[in-house]
């Protein structure tokens, strides 16, 4: 299925149009509208600063949408500007799908998370992808430079309300469920990679590969 084409449902009901949608869910006060920024202010500043994780959001060449996860030490976007941002890129598993995508569409989409904030805060802009040694000596962690960092220039920006953040209790560790008994990664790729291993050696053989470095 292309990403035009419309899924097959067992449903009965399904919103096909905008006016739909609208008598359904209402439409947002003025000031919802207005709140989108065409730049950093400085509470953007701030939030980003203070911030540890985010998802970055792009599309493949066919479409598809992806979404991977960054995180650092706090404060480990660099904010250039107002208007440009930069994310180091540390090792990983080297399928680096957001570069290949920014490659082709470098629209990107993010949104920046603070532990214990209810409120996070979503960017939106194009990408590109930057080796430039003087930008790169500026994301040193432990020691060790980025290889590439991914230049983001923002277009928009604007605070996202906390209902769903209040609603899963995120930040409420009393309220996480028991998850002990959910796979961990080795578990998953011996699973679905189909590799001939068991978990544990699965991990045993990625020692001394540099496939574990965090930095």
């Amino acid at each position: 299925m292309t990403p035009d084409a419309s899924p097959v449902s067992e449903f009965a009901n399904l919103v096909t149009s905008e006016a739909e949608l609208e008598e359904i869910c209402g439409r947002p006060l003025p000031q919802i509208i207005a709140k989108e920024l065409p730049a950093l202010d400085q509470m953007c500043r701030d939030f980003i600063a203070t911030s540890p994780f985010c998802l970055i959001a792009s599309a493949n060449p066919s479409g598809y949408l992806d979404i991977s996860p960054r995180g650092d030490p706090v404060g480990f976007t660099h904010i250039i500007s107002d208007t440009m941002i930069a994310l180091p890129d540390r090792p990983g598993n080297k399928r680096v799908d957001t570069f290949h995508n920014v490659l082709k569409d470098p629209r990107v989409s993010l949104i920046f998370f603070v532990p214990g904030k209810m409120e996070t805060l979503r960017l939106r802009g194009t990408a590109q992808i930057c080796a430039d040694p003087k930008l790169l000596s500026k994301m040193v962690v432990g020691g060790h430079a980025p290889k590439l960092a991914l230049l983001i220039h923002v277009e928009t920006v604007f605070a996202h309300c906390p209902k769903c953040i209040i609603r899963s209790n995120l930040w409420q560790p009393e309220d996480w469920p028991e998850s002990s008994q959910l796979p961990n990664m080795n578990a998953m790729m011996v699973k679905h990679a189909k590799i001939n291993k068991t978990p544990d050696e699965w991990f045993e053989s990625l020692k001394g590969t540099g496939e574990l470095d965090l930095y």
